[in-house]
């Protein structure tokens, strides 16, 4: 069985996608910039502060990252406090996974801000024992890092964890840190590609520890 289970946050524990693009286009409106939605959902699964910074590049935006980012990070925090919910089934994952006893931690490219907010809104800081941020890390997904520092600091081996991803990036990092990953297909997060993942599904209701053993003991037999 595996020795512990790493989620995502946005778009697997909370629904936070739609609040990214409100803030986003907070932050953007003094522009006049007509951006499609199809634009802010291609950096899913990256950081807030690329997708400034892409957005600053591509449209020669008349700022700094460095003046615009806290603007954008004072958006998205209110709005995280506010407004932001769970998505169906993920709370009762979480329980079914700490009863047994499974090990949980959070790999997220979101700041650990918003991180802490997510936890301390759903009273979820006894149930997670590693919260790792993209904010953290010079490499973001999809590259294999957070997944890797996720792992440490749970004191376990890439190869004995999964992960639980919405987004392509995600998934693409998850298995580049030779994890297991479950793919999500979120109601939210359009457009991603799952097809690296070890098993998609589409409602978190749909997994459960029986779940992870039997994805575990396939990988095992497969080996």
């Amino acid at each position: 069985m595996f020795k512990t289970i790493i989620f995502d946050m946005d778009g697997v524990i909370v629904d936070s996608e739609p609040l990214h693009i409100i803030a986003e286009r907070k932050t953007l409106a003094p522009f006049n910039l007509d951006i499609k939605d199809e634009e802010f959902h291609a950096y899913m699964g990256q950081t807030p502060k690329m997708l400034l910074e892409g957005f600053i590049g591509k449209y020669t935006l008349p700022v700094t990252i460095e003046e615009l980012y806290p603007i954008h990070a004072a958006n998205l925090l209110s709005l995280y406090r506010s407004d932001v919910t769970v998505l169906p089934g993920a709370l009762a994952l979480i329980d079914n996974l700490v009863n047994f006893g499974m090990p949980l931690g959070i790999a997220s490219s979101s700041d650990m801000v918003l991180i802490e907010a997510v936890v301390t809104k759903f009273n979820l800081h006894d149930a997670f024992s590693a919260l790792t941020s993209g904010q953290e890390l010079t490499r973001v997904k999809p590259n294999p890092d957070i997944y890797l520092k996720a792992a440490e600091r749970l004191s376990v081996q890439p190869s004995d964890c999964c992960a639980i991803e919405d987004s392509t990036a995600g998934v693409n990092a998850a298995k580049a840190a030779g994890m297991m990953c479950i793919g999500f297909q979120s109601p939210n997060s359009p457009g991603q590609n799952h097809d690296a993942a070890d098993l998609v599904v589409d409602d978190l209701c749909q997994l459960s520890v029986d779940t992870f053993k039997a994805l575990w003991d396939a990988a095992q037999y497969t080996q």
